[in-house]
């Protein structure tokens, strides 16, 4: 009888605070926090984007395409046969150590040096996103220029 008389009692209280939480309310105030950050995640994000550097991981979010080849040696003659892939695609097994080290499936595949960032606001009509980057193949003795699309 105690324990349900004390079982009545914490229902009684939650009904009457029930009443008191004003659920319209509740759902209108949780809209306009979600419409406010929905505002300001692009504007966040575009800042972001163009104050800091892109980490090492942020460049291979996008699309690269090969750009030509060149020998280690001289930096301004194009060779024919380039070893390096024609594309880098983000869901490729690569990943980059802080020192710019880029691994293909965990093996070693060159030095990383980013030259010119993708355009945030791409423009659709274009194929090229305005992004430019070097990966100097060292055991092949080759420079490997990327196109971000």
């Amino acid at each position: 009888m105690f324990i349900y008389d004390k079982f009545s009692f914490i229902e009684n209280k939650l009904l009457n605070n029930m009443d008191k939480l004003n659920i319209p309310k509740l759902k209108q105030r949780l809209f306009f926090l979600f419409l406010a950050v929905l505002i300001l995640y692009l504007p966040i994000k575009c800042t972001k984007y163009h104050l800091f550097d892109l980490s090492y991981q942020e460049v291979f979010e996008f699309h690269w395409r090969t750009d030509g080849c060149s020998r280690l040696s001289n930096t301004t003659e194009y060779i024919m046969e380039c070893p390096c892939p024609s594309f880098i695609h983000p869901d490729d097994h690569i990943t980059v150590t802080d020192d710019g080290d880029l691994y293909f499936e965990n093996e070693l595949f060159g030095k990383l040096i980013l030259k010119e960032k993708p355009s945030f606001f791409h423009d659709s009509s274009e194929i090229l996103s305005g992004g430019f980057m070097e990966v100097i193949r060292s055991d092949l003795g080759v420079v490997c220029y990327y196109d971000s699309i």
